[in-house]
């Protein structure tokens, strides 16, 4: 079973293709300095306290060949160890950090390593449950603690058996991890796309339900703010435009909602500023490549359009934002990469 998000990006996949130059390989003007290209699926990324990109890639799969269920019957998947998590260094020299991650390549859409968050010395990585979740992979849908230094695996949350005991939403088992964010007080907040529900975790009470969402509006991304206040990113329910929003929470309570955005993957609060990656827009003339827009309560104000398929958003010391692009594969061989955005 490929879960909620998977399904729409299969779906998104179909609606963009034919709006690709002839040759499709080709990737269109970026806006911005390209970082880095040719990468297999790049996701989330983030900086450590080095300065040093750490860059989520998914990878393209490998040599191993099965079918599985999709959300057009059964589809040939393509697995093999190429996912890996990239470190891009403040002079631009790209070194892997971490090889040989699972990865599971779809026609159009691949699963594996979703994000790689610093925090104290810690590496975090999200492992989504995209494809490898019936395999029965043990890491599929797991939170994994690495010590930065060493990598020894320091702690694994398993997202898999809270949704299967659980089940949140009451929209049946479906997890795909998507992002983490901490509390002051060290907790741990994670949001799952699949399952549709926000949750915390600490060391000594483990997994507990903080929310969910029975209407299925797909929660993408997380921040925490100084005072403490969650912002929360969704990709939105079904293909409507504009289904996409940020729900602001304080205190336990929604206090303001930002809509009529579209497909959001990821958010980012700088100070007063909040930024959201729009996966794609839709507008009269049918949908069109992503964006990366500021929010607030006075509206939404592009920062940078044109991106094909963006995904992941992170801001560098110097303030200018770092984005990933071409996390989707709208054709054989189009890979994708890093784009920095001087603010």
């Amino acid at each position: 079973m490929i879960t909620r998000l998977a399904k729409f990006v299969f779906g998104l996949m179909f609606m963009l293709t034919g709006l690709l130059p002839a040759t499709a390989q080709e990737m269109p003007p970026l806006p911005g300095e390209l970082v880095l290209g040719d990468l297999g699926a790049p996701r989330g990324l983030a900086f450590d306290a080095d300065g040093n990109l750490l860059v989520a890639v998914a990878g393209s799969g490998g040599e191993t060949s099965f079918m599985m269920a999709g959300p057009e019957g059964e589809q040939p998947v393509n697995a093999g160890l190429s996912g890996r998590i990239v470190s891009i260094a403040p002079d631009g020299t790209a070194t892997d950090r971490i090889i040989g991650l699972p990865s599971y390549a779809f026609p159009f859409e691949t699963g594996g390593v979703y994000r790689i968050i610093p925090h104290g010395e810690s590496l975090w990585m999200l492992f989504s449950g995209t494809g490898a979740g019936t395999t029965g992979a043990f890491w599929a849908d797991s939170v994994v603690e690495y010590d930065a230094e060493t990598l020894v695996v320091k702690t694994v949350i398993n997202m898999n058996n809270f949704e299967a005991t659980y089940d949140p939403d009451g929209n049946g088992y479906d997890t795909n991890v998507a992002d983490i964010a901490w509390a002051a007080d060290g907790t741990l907040y994670i949001v799952n796309a699949g399952g549709n529900d926000l949750l915390s975790w600490t060391a000594d009470d483990g997994l507990q339900l903080v929310h969910a969402w029975p209407d299925n509006p797909v929660p993408t991304s997380i921040e925490v703010a100084d005072n403490g206040d969650l912002y929360i990113g969704f990709l939105g329910a079904g293909m409507a435009p504009g289904a996409g929003k940020i729900e602001h929470w304080s205190g336990g309570e929604l206090v303001e909602t930002f809509s009529g955005l579209n497909t959001v993957s990821d958010i980012l609060l700088d100070g007063d500023t909040l930024y959201a990656v729009q996966l794609a827009l839709f507008t009269e003339q049918g949908p069109g490549p992503g964006s990366v827009v500021a929010v607030s309560a006075e509206g939404i104000t592009p920062v940078a359009e044109g991106l094909i398929a963006p995904f992941g958003i992170a801001q560098g010391a110097d303030g200018a934002l770092y984005v990933t692009f071409g996390t989707i594969a709208f054709a054989p061989g189009m890979t994708g990469g890093v784009v920095r955005l001087d603010m």
